[in-house]
């Protein structure tokens, strides 16, 4: 995720995009802790709340969240499964 470098220059129309929309930045820019998640992704793994909160040091529950933010950004693919003692368990795949 080289792009997501802070050393790097911004490209002119994202810039021109902030200036215009300041408040949207926050819905496409990932956080440093959602960054950490990401890198401890593999291209084509699939993981779950559980297997990052363990890789991540995180809450399962604040690691699950921290998955939905990125899904919600278009960083990762959702697919949900039935866990065996009942709820839902969604399987998390980076998309780059």
């Amino acid at each position: 995720m080289t792009f997501l470098c802070q050393n790097e220059p911004i490209n002119e129309a994202l810039i021109t995009a902030a200036r215009i929309a300041p408040h949207q930045v926050a819905l496409v820019k990932p956080s440093n802790t959602q960054l950490k998640v990401l890198n401890a992704i593999k291209a084509g793994e699939k993981v779950t709340a559980a297997q990052i909160a363990h890789r991540c040091d995180l809450s399962e529950s604040w690691a699950s969240t921290l998955l939905k933010t990125l899904y919600q950004k278009h960083y990762l693919q959702r697919t949900g499964g039935v866990r065996q003692c009942g709820g839902v368990e969604f399987s998390y795949l980076r998309c780059r």
